[in-house]
């Protein structure tokens, strides 16, 4: 045998026993899950983002003419770039939606403004999260009207737990002057 095929040969059985060596089993895939398990934190959801503002949620019910409310209160101010003016930003706001990307969060305002809330604009919180308020009020009644308007008649795919009523707990609140 010549050098160059006795190299071949060495090399075609080193590769037939590494690849053979290389196959994945089910023990393997198992193995690797426990070890997976094993290092993770056990980390409850209450320790996440989505557990922080949970956290920050207060739930409150408030009576209105035509029934009962429940309001989530919440430190918010309208986003920058949501499309939105803070003046507009009152009591009862109705969210539509709730992101943790701002480009998401306006590209749905968007869409629920071509849909027929032509008003709608994004608000944040400290996270920042992202929530898209289609109609803001401070009227309790309008909020619940509104609230089950969306829910029976969905502008958008909307994902649990919106649509529901945020009360907005920080707005910027305009002072006019008479000099």
């Amino acid at each position: 045998m010549n050098r160059p095929s006795v190299i071949a040969a060495f090399v075609a059985v080193f590769a037939a026993v590494s690849l053979g060596a290389c196959k994945t089993s089910e023990v393997n895939y198992r193995a690797a899950y426990e070890k997976a398990v094993g290092n993770s934190d056990d980390e409850p959801l209450d320790g996440t983002v989505y557990g922080e503002m949970r956290s920050q949620w207060t739930a409150t019910t408030v009576n209105t003419a035509s029934g009962t409310l429940q309001v989530r209160t919440q430190l918010v101010r309208v986003a920058d770039k949501g499309g939105g003016i803070p003046e507009n930003l009152h009591r009862y706001n109705v969210v539509a939606a709730q992101f943790k990307q701002l480009f998401n969060a306006v590209s749905f305002r968007g869409r629920l403004a071509d849909a027929g809330y032509p008003g709608s604009f994004v608000v944040e919180t400290a996270e920042p999260y992202y929530y898209v308020v289609a109609l803001s009020t401070d009227s309790p009644d309008e909020a619940l009207a509104a609230l089950e308007k969306i829910e029976k008649q969905p502008p958008l795919s909307m994902k649990a737990p919106c649509p529901f009523v945020l009360e907005a707990s920080a707005r910027k609140v305009t002072v006019s002057r008479k000099n």
